[in-house]
């Protein structure tokens, strides 16, 4: 039931997404999350093949009305890649949903096959600052809403794989943050610094006086 929802709900982002960027986008959607990411790959067939570089048990479909459709499914693992294949009961247009676990903070995506395709970050999070974390190579469109960071690769003919390092947006503020209290702290050590070269030169003259006095005396 959780999963159910929870397939609900990203479909619903998704959808919100398209409506709020004034675009009709066909094409695979990556929603990344704390655990896992979220796959939304649209379709129009009554059967298709499926190559994944990992091992996903959570396949649901939807049609364009939002309505679940019956999946038998069947897997081969063959060279590194799990290949799937699908069939439904009848042709459907909609959207085939499932999942991967997720790879920290850093996405990598070998592309089996050329399409469009879009990755949404978590909440609070964006890419871009080279020091980091940039998205290789860089997308085609980029832009920021209420539902995330979201990139998009219109084409992927000769792109071998998508790589996205992403941060917490505070990340770059927090990152200047630590310089200046570096740089404080360098200045600070360069003052001591040079206020004990001074009291080591004066105490130097002040015992080179004291001793011309006593050669004197003698």
């Amino acid at each position: 039931m959780y999963n159910y929802i929870f397939r609900a709900g990203v479909v619903a982002l998704i959808a919100l997404t398209l409506v709020s960027t004034g675009a009709e986008f066909n094409g695979t959607v990556y929603h990344l999350g704390s655990k896992e990411i979220e796959i939304t790959k649209p379709i129009n067939c009554s059967s298709l093949n499926l190559t994944l570089s990992y091992k996903t048990d959570n396949i649901t479909l939807q049609d364009d009305l939002g309505r679940n459709v019956d999946i038998n499914h069947s897997y081969v693992y063959w060279r590194g890649d799990y290949i799937y294949s699908l069939t439904f009961p009848h042709h459907v247009k909609g959207m085939l949903i499932y999942a991967m676990p997720s790879q920290g903070q850093q996405f990598i995506l070998p592309l089996n096959e050329a399409g469009p395709v879009r990755i949404i970050l978590p909440p609070g999070y964006t890419t871009g600052d080279r020091t980091l974390g940039i998205a290789r190579p860089p997308p085609d469109l980029f832009w920021e809403n209420d539902t995330g960071s979201i990139l998009t690769w219109n084409n992927t003919t000769m792109v071998p794989y998508i790589e996205v390092s992403y941060y917490r947006s505070n990340a770059p503020v927090a990152l200047m943050m630590i310089f200046a209290i570096m740089a404080l702290a360098g200045i600070a050590l360069l003052v001591e610094y040079y206020f004990s070269i001074r009291r080591l030169r004066s105490m130097s003259e002040h015992i080179e006086e004291i001793s011309g006095e006593k050669l004197k005396r003698h």
